[in-house]
């Protein structure tokens, strides 16, 4: 048995397949060409006779120019800049330990704040605690 011959034949064969497919191939995106160019010829025709019919139907009785309302210019602000930080005025009316109460609570819900928008939400929609668990930002918790 000679396998030299055999491999010989078998791609023989594969390349002739090969050639039969790239040509069908070939054959296919000559016909879908033709396809596509007789389709915007035809949709540019009736695009076109479509204008026509529109034009002849829109022609006014008189020949004199219709004014043509202007719309109003919508202006766009400037950016301000944001004004200073306020400095915190305590409460004269509040114990220092409730003030200090009110600046810890004050000092939370900006840390809060920043964590909220520096948590990473999937896009998917999926908040389950197992999904949770592989989000979390450090491995030591």
């Amino acid at each position: 048995m000679d396998y030299a011959a055999e491999i010989e034949q078998i791609a023989a064969d594969a390349r002739r397949r090969s050639a039969m497919l790239m040509d069908e191939i070939d054959e296919i995106n000559r016909q879908t060409s033709l396809r596509a160019e007789q389709f915007a010829v035809d949709a540019a025709e009736r695009l076109r006779e479509l204008a026509e019919e529109e034009s002849a139907e829109e022609e006014p009785e008189t020949t004199e120019p219709q004014p043509v309302p202007e719309e109003p210019v919508q202006r766009i602000a400037p950016i301000q800049p944001l004004p200073p930080p306020t400095p915190y005025v305590a409460n004269p009316n509040l114990s220092p330990e409730q003030q200090q109460a009110e600046i810890r609570a004050a000092v939370a819900r900006a840390k809060a704040a920043r964590q909220a928008r520096s948590t990473v939400a999937p896009s998917d929609g999926d908040y389950d605690s197992e999904s949770e668990y592989y989000r979390r930002s450090t491995w030591l918790d």
